[in-house]
């Protein structure tokens, strides 16, 4: 074979849009003709790029950026309308979709969270800031771990660790939006700790928040303050501990935040309380369910009546399935002041 430019040609085949990221580009489910496989193709538009040299800077920053935690790139190809770039297809779809469905415990958020912040990790050491960390662009592989995706917004850094993203999502803003055109990974720690928020305590608890703004200003103040999202409002299972890492990531003042991803993933690796209870909402029941192998309890409470607040908790042997009321933390007539920290003692079983 002679040395130098070959053209060589692809064929996958479509199978279905499962996507759509924003006006320039779709993506969708596809076949691999050449390996016969699923893949995921991003289908970007040509005339929708300003300059014809950034048409592959996405797949680009994805290639430089391989790591076990980071979603990789299969291969970039192109006709005369669109760029092509196929990725490896994650059939367990997202974190928003997982916690969409079910909330998960702390045990398997701090998991996740060090998976796909080593991914974010790797990418800062290359000279890129993501500028796009939220639970929809972090994936599941198939051996349950968490994978850093969407490269679409990430820019490299200049010789002073500055960048200016394009775009932002508007769901996630970072205070220093406002105030300066230059970022540095600090936004990304800012976006990573806002992630962790909303994998805490679940998008129903995110979205309500997001929803009592009826401006854009207001919205706006509330993110500068410091009062969007609301730092002392946690599920009562989540340790202060970990509250208190969260918040310091999301901190409004950049000084005040972590000074690098490794720096988050330390603090979240010292967590070690309350990691299994797992969070559910019935109606107006609120339970807790923990299973330490051989019992497995429950903490549920009642909270139809604000003023007579009720909590029962049981013990189940799983041996033999039979259940048993743990009468020390079960409790009645409890007001709104009083029940959290009756609920937190239960937990502590």
């Amino acid at each position: 074979m002679p040395l130098g430019l070959h053209t060589t040609e692809l064929n996958f085949e479509t199978t279905r849009e499962i996507g759509q990221e924003g006006k320039n580009s779709q993506v969708f489910l596809a076949h691999d003709k050449q390996l016969d496989g699923e893949i995921v193709v991003k289908k970007i538009e040509k005339s929708k790029i300003v300059n014809p040299t950034e048409y592959y800077e996405e797949a680009k920053k994805l290639y430089a950026s391989s790591h076990s935690n980071v979603v990789r790139v299969n291969y970039g190809c192109s006709d005369a309308n669109y760029i092509y770039i196929a990725m490896p297809y994650y059939k367990n779809g997202s974190l928003k979709a997982l916690i969409a469905t079910k909330n998960l415990t702390i045990r398997e958020i701090i998991r996740y969270s060090i998976q796909f912040l080593s991914g974010l990790h790797h990418i800062h050491s290359k000279g890129l800031i993501h500028f796009d960390v939220k639970p929809d662009n972090i994936l599941i592989s198939d051996s349950n771990e968490a994978h850093l995706s969407d490269f679409g917004l990430t820019k490299a850094m200049n010789n002073f660790g500055f960048a200016s993203p394009e775009q932002i999502y508007s769901k996630q803003i970072p205070p220093e939006t406002f105030s300066s055109s230059d970022k540095t990974i600090h936004f990304d720690i800012y976006l990573a700790g806002l992630t962790i928020y909303r994998l805490l305590n679940g998008e129903g608890h995110f979205h309500d928040q997001l929803g009592v703004f009826t401006t854009q200003s207001d919205y706006i103040n509330a993110v500068t303050s410091g009062n969007f999202p609301n730092r002392s409002s946690y599920l009562p299972h989540i340790p202060l501990k970990l509250q208190r890492i969260v918040n310091k990531a999301i901190s409004v003042n950049i000084a005040d935040r972590h000074r690098t991803i490794l720096e988050l993933i330390n603090e979240l690796s010292d967590v070690d309380e309350n990691l299994d209870w797992r969070f559910s909402q019935t109606g107006s029941t609120d339970s807790w369910e923990r299973d330490n192998g051989t019992h497995r309890y429950n903490v549920q409470v009642d909270l139809a009546d604000p003023k007579n607040i009720s909590i029962i908790t049981t013990k189940t042997n799983n041996l033999t399935s039979k259940s048993q009321r743990e009468t020390a933390h079960c409790h009645s007539n409890l007001t709104a002041s009083n029940v959290l920290s009756k609920i937190k003692q239960a937990l502590k079983l």
